[in-house]
């Protein structure tokens, strides 16, 4: 599911970076395990040592939609996409 483990969001929320989470119970260590990534037998991947630079402009390119997000850009737009092309 590629979501953060229960150590990471406990400190997320002991600091004050997340908006909106409302804890409800005790945040203990037996909250470590996620039953979908046990059944789905979850493993972080490591990342490849050497990347390449695409040869061609428009070759690759990586897409991102965030939002909503609170302050509305020009045009009263909630949401953002920004393209990068993976030669520049």
């Amino acid at each position: 599911l590629g979501h953060a483990g229960i150590t990471r969001i406990k400190m997320m929320v002991e600091k004050g970076l997340v908006n909106g989470l409302e804890v409800i119970g005790p945040m203990d260590e037996k909250l470590d395990k996620c039953d979908s990534c046990q059944l789905g037998q979850a493993r972080r991947r490591p990342f490849d040592a050497v990347t390449t630079r695409e040869s061609r402009r428009l070759e690759r390119i990586h897409v991102d939609l965030t939002g909503p997000i609170r302050v509305r850009a020009l045009g009263g737009y909630y949401y953002s996409m920004p393209i990068v092309d993976g030669h520049s």
